[in-house]
């Protein structure tokens, strides 16, 4: 690899920052256009739309590794990076979530569990079972409880889609 290629290779930090930070700006995206607030109908399923941010950035980061390395990306190189893009991104993620609930946007989690709540009522749920789902929601979706969550599923959806790209890479592209 000459110098010049070098400079154009990104590190492993480098795609977990930016995909942490795109993670965030999704968030912020679906704020504005009132999904956490007054179209709770649709930020129900928008989220899922984020799950695409790392699979690029992952798919992206891998291709470049191997492109870089002028052979097939080898299982740990593509392991080592992804983990590192994968923890990056939620350690961004997470710190930005952190600040997103405590001052962007704090009442957030209740507007979504009153939501869920008459959307139980209304489907029969029974007393102790709408008291039982905010209960668990309260707790999952505290502070420490969404850090926990947000670190934890950042990164295995980072380590899960690494493993799935990696044999496509390896497949797909040919060095040049």
């Amino acid at each position: 690899m000459t110098q010049s290629e070098s400079l154009h290779s990104k590190s492993p930090t480098f795609w977990g920052i930016a995909c942490g930070t795109s993670m965030a700006a999704w968030v912020l995206i679906e704020y504005f256009l009132g999904f956490h607030t007054t179209s709770l109908e649709i930020g129900q399923y928008s989220g899922y739309f984020s799950f695409i941010i790392p699979i690029a950035f992952i798919y992206i980061a891998l291709h470049d590794r191997q492109r870089m390395s002028r052979q097939k990306l080898s299982v740990i190189d593509g392991i080592n990076t992804g983990f590192a893009i994968a923890l990056w991104s939620a350690l961004i993620l997470t710190a930005f979530m952190f600040i997103y609930n405590k001052y962007i946007n704090p009442a957030w989690v209740e507007t979504m569990i009153e939501w869920q709540r008459k959307k139980l009522i209304v489907s029969g749920a029974s007393d102790d079972e709408v008291a039982r789902f905010i209960e668990q929601n309260k707790n999952i979706n505290g502070t420490l409880g969404q850090a926990i969550v947000s670190l934890v599923s950042t990164t295995g959806i980072g380590i899960f889609v690494t493993l799935v790209e990696i044999p496509i890479i390896r497949k797909l592209h040919r060095i040049k």
